[in-house]
């Protein structure tokens, strides 16, 4: 696929470094000709010095033959006005825009193929919100991630030495759950992916796995991995920025496992910030002025009472830093926001719980309209190295090579597992797991899909394709 992307800062570049892993033809525009040669001497890609808003340096990089532009620079007037350029002028299909003005979302019409003629719009400071809101909707795990059926979801988990799993087989834990709908999809340790999960295959302590199951069920199978699942009410925001305001929000509208609200504290230094927080937050939300890295001020506020401190300000050091400073206090869980990816690699080495990068988001929403095929979300996991795909199947047993099949039977690359089935009956949907006897998949099921590398989705896309001349 021939993609252009214009903006080549922390999210442009990353995006960037994804796809061209994939074979795909990228070309990169921006201004600052020290971002393209610097991002030039890491890729191979091609890099365009130029305003991304202007024609003539659209088609010098190769516009008229894009098959997705993808406008992701700091301004959200130059990523919509490339949309509508890129249509306008040179008849480009997928056009996705980043935007960050939550006012735009009242004037929706200026977001569609009608307005600045965006085929998608991405917002990734929701994005991040709503992974944020589901950890801690769900204590304990590392990562959840939401398929086109409310209720299913992935979730990983780390083993603890003493949990009910541990040293158990992933068969075994049909027997310490027998009523429970779960589907084991992977296993990661010591960094590296356990590839062709067996149901005799051991979880051993400190595994990181990675299994599906309905959300009505996923904290019962999370405890089954951990010793003790505490309950997540006191929470603890550092930084007031824009992210930290939709994150209070979020939290402030939603309830706790028991039905009470959360007790909600962000923490900002500018007073003006602070005093803007304040009008546009409920009066539950208490905002404090201060350093997010005093200790005095942490002690003081009850850190070591604090079930998740989340640390989202612009500057990832203070992120890293006041995560460090929270946990050494005696914060349970800490969870840090980070851009730069070195810094990301390097809390592994660390006592701050998770981290995350916006860009991993922004790269989740743009995988759907990448991917070959009928493929309704795709998401990356173990930071960029594996993906989890939902893709429909179509076709019949003649001209599909997987309709009619049964899953055990299928032919799947090396590293790739098939966690479950969405099947729609009439206006209900089932949720058939891998593991169940006798699945077979049929015309329109969504199936769930996990693959240990990212490399290996060309070969599952072929294999769901149906025979030419199917459509």
């Amino acid at each position: 696929m021939r993609i252009l992307i214009l903006g080549a800062g922390k999210v442009g570049a990353s995006v960037a470094g994804n796809l061209v892993s994939e074979s795909n033809d990228i070309t990169i525009v921006d201004k600052d000709k020290n971002k393209i040669n610097e991002i030039q001497g890491m890729y191979d890609l091609q890099g365009i010095v130029g305003d991304a808003t202007s024609p003539s340096v659209l088609a010098d990089a190769g516009a008229a033959d894009a098959d997705m532009l993808v406008a992701v620079t700091a301004s959200d007037e130059t990523n919509l006005a490339t949309t509508l350029i890129a249509e306008q002028l040179f008849n480009i299909p997928a056009r996705i825009a980043r935007v960050r003005n939550e006012e735009l979302r009242e004037y929706p019409a200026l977001l569609s193929t009608s307005g600045f003629r965006a085929t998608s719009v991405i917002w990734p400071e929701e994005a991040v919100t709503n992974s944020i809101v589901q950890l801690i909707h769900y204590p304990e795990a590392l990562q959840v991630i939401d398929f086109s059926t409310a209720d299913l979801i992935l979730v990983s988990v780390k083993t603890d030495a003493g949990s009910k799993m541990a040293g158990k087989t992933v068969a075994d834990i049909h027997q310490v759950l027998p009523d429970a709908k779960v589907q084991i999809v992977s296993i990661s340790r010591q960094k590296f992916s356990v590839t062709n999960i067996r149901p005799d295959t051991v979880i051993n302590p400190g595994d990181e796995v990675f299994f599906l199951t309905l959300k009505s069920e996923a904290s019962n199978i999370i405890r089954v991995f951990r010793q003790k699942v505490r309950r997540y009410d006191r929470i603890m925001i550092a930084g007031g920025g824009s992210l930290s305001l939709q994150l209070a929000r979020a939290l402030d509208s939603s309830e706790t496992a028991n039905g009470d609200n959360y007790n909600i504290k962000i923490l900002e230094g500018d007073p003006s910030r602070c005093q803007y927080l304040s009008e546009h937050l409920s009066s539950s939300v208490l905002v404090l002025n201060g350093d997010m890295t005093d200790e005095s001020l942490f002690i003081n506020e009850g850190i070591a009472n604090i079930d998740v401190f989340i640390a989202v300000s612009n500057d990832d050091e203070d992120n890293f830093m006041s995560c460090l400073l929270a946990k050494r206090l005696g914060a349970h869980c800490t969870i840090a926001l980070i851009n730069r990816s070195s810094y990301i690699d390097l809390i592994d080495s660390t006592d701050i719980d998770i981290a995350f990068s916006p860009t991993e988001s922004v790269l989740s929403d743009l995988l759907r309209h990448i991917r070959q095929g009928d493929v309704v979300s795709a998401h990356t996991l173990r930071r960029g190295a594996a993906e989890a795909m939902e893709i429909v199947a179509h076709g019949t047993s003649k001209n599909s090579k997987v309709i009619g099949k049964p899953v055990t039977k299928l032919n799947l690359p090396h590293g790739v597992t098939i966690g479950c089935i969405v099947r729609k009956e009439d206006d209900s949907q089932e949720v058939l797991m891998a593991s169940e006897k006798d699945l077979s998949i049929e015309d329109d099921d969504h199936v769930i899909i996990f693959a240990d590398s990212r490399q290996q989705v060309p070969e599952i896309e072929k294999l769901f394709a149906p025979s030419v001349g199917f459509f």
